[in-house]
Formats: structure tokens, C-alpha cells, sequence
């Protein structure tokens, strides 16, 4: 990485990390977030978006700070903190929502640069108003520059996956309620209402001009995206 960083020469974002968390407990007892950190940000014009679901990143804010108008913190907070014992069945590598919001809090009290990501949005554990406005206004208290949400995909096996999960640890309303959305006209309604309460908290607490909603519309089906073109602020419709 340290040398790609130096060799390329058209430089921007680089969103670490997306796909393996550098902030897991094994990555973690590498260093490899730190690592990835410094050979990305030692090198002029690159700016970092870290996205963890993992508290450790707090041993690394010092690398932050010292690159502080290249870097932004983001952890990825899935639930308000009262959901956090269910979303423990469905993120059991990950911290606790919790100590995940304490990071993020202590990242805006250093005057880090920071952005918001609630992704998945799932039924029954974050997608209620009351919910969301409660996570928009962490949002707002930690100074984001950016709120990213995400209607959870209905591709592959990770549905399936989550509705197993709560169901062997007794969650059966929410289980039922990801059973649900598992049908396709299902799915594609919670996308839709899901999306207007989103865009009702940001715009009550918020700027709707921050609110960067991922959507892939694949399976949405007629009048649920005529509802969603009607009004996508904020929406990023995605291939």
C-alpha cells in the first residue's frame, strides 16, 4: 500500500475499508489500520475515510490528528444504543454500539473531521422515526460532515443469515420482521418508507444536503421508486 500511494499520481478519497474492518481484533493486533493509515496519508494530496465497527480505532486518532484536514473517522452504527444486545447477535466481532458512539464523540471533542454511517437500516431494530431522529442528532452532536444510511440488500445469503441469528437467540419479533422483507414487494416497501423517514429526520435535525442514502434499485417495484423519485433527495441510486 505504501508504495502505491507514493507510485500513483491522480490522488483523492480512499474509503478504508469496506471490505476487511483494519480495526477487527486481528487486524487490530497487527496494527494493520495504523499501517494503512500512515503509508496512505504520508504521502501529500490523499485524504482517508476510515469506516470501523470497531472501538479499537481510538488507539489511532493520534494519526488523525496529525493529518487532521485528510482524514475523517466513521463508525458504522447499525442500531441506537438500547438495540444494541440484538444487533450483538447480527455484529457479534464488532464493539458495542455503545462504545462505538464513545469513540466517535471523542473524535469531534478532538476536532477530528467526521462523517456519520448507519448501514444496514434494518426493520424493527433502526428504521423507526423515533430511532432515526435519535440517530441523526448523534450525528449532528459529533459535528458530521457527511450522513450516510443504507436500506439493507436483499442480495445473497445475508438476509437469510440475520433471520437465522435472531431467531436462535430469541428474537422472533425481529426475525419475523427480516422474514418479511425477504419478499420482494415486501422489501421494496420498507425501502421506500424507510427512505422518506430518513429525509424527515435529516432535514428536522439536520441538512438535507449531508444525507448521502445508498440505494441499488434492482427489486424496487414500480410505485415504490416513483415514490422514491418523487422526491430522492439525498439519494444515491447506485448500479
Amino acid at each position: 500500500m505504501a508504495r502505491e500511494a507514493a507510485r500513483i499520481r491522480k490522488r483523492g478519497l480512499v474509503q478504508l475499508c469496506t471490505l476487511t474492518d483494519a480495526w477487527a481484533p486481528e487486524a487490530h493486533a497487527h496494527q494493520l489500520g495504523r499501517r494503512c493509515l500512515e503509508a496512505i496519508l504520508s504521502q501529500p494530496d490523499w485524504t482517508v475515510r476510515i469506516l470501523t465497527k470497531n472501538a479499537s480505532v481510538r488507539d489511532d486518532l493520534d494519526v488523525v490528528e496529525k493529518y487532521r484536514s485528510r482524514a475523517l473517522v466513521g463508525l458504522s452504527v447499525t442500531a441506537p444504543p438500547e438495540k444494541g444486545e440484538t444487533v450483538g447477535f447480527l455484529e457479534p466481532y464488532a464493539s458495542s454500539i455503545q462504545d462505538r458512539m464513545l469513540v466517535m464523540a471523542e473524535a469531534a471533542a478532538r476536532g477530528l473531521r467526521t462523517y456519520a454511517m448507519f448501514c444496514p437500516v434494518l426493520p424493527l431494530i433502526a428504521d423507526s422515526q423515533a430511532d432515526l431522529d435519535r440517530l441523526v442528532q448523534y450525528a449532528v452532536d459529533c459535528r458530521a460532515e457527511e450522513i450516510f444510511a443504507e436500506p439493507v440488500n436483499p442480495r445473497g445469503p445475508g438476509l437469510r443469515l440475520c433471520q437465522e441469528a435472531l431467531e436462535r437467540n430469541g428474537r422472533h419479533v425481529e426475525a419475523d420482521a427480516i422474514k418479511q422483507i425477504r419478499r420482494r414487494a415486501n422489501w421494496s416497501h420498507y425501502v421506500a418508507e424507510l427512505i422518506g423517514k430518513v429525509q424527515r429526520a435529516i432535514r428536522e435535525h439536520s441538512e438535507i444536503s449531508k444525507l448521502r442514502l445508498l440505494l441499488y434499485p434492482v427489486g424496487l417495484l414500480p410505485q415504490d421508486r416513483s415514490k422514491i423519485e418523487a422526491d430522492d433527495a439525498g439519494v444515491i441510486w447506485l448500479r
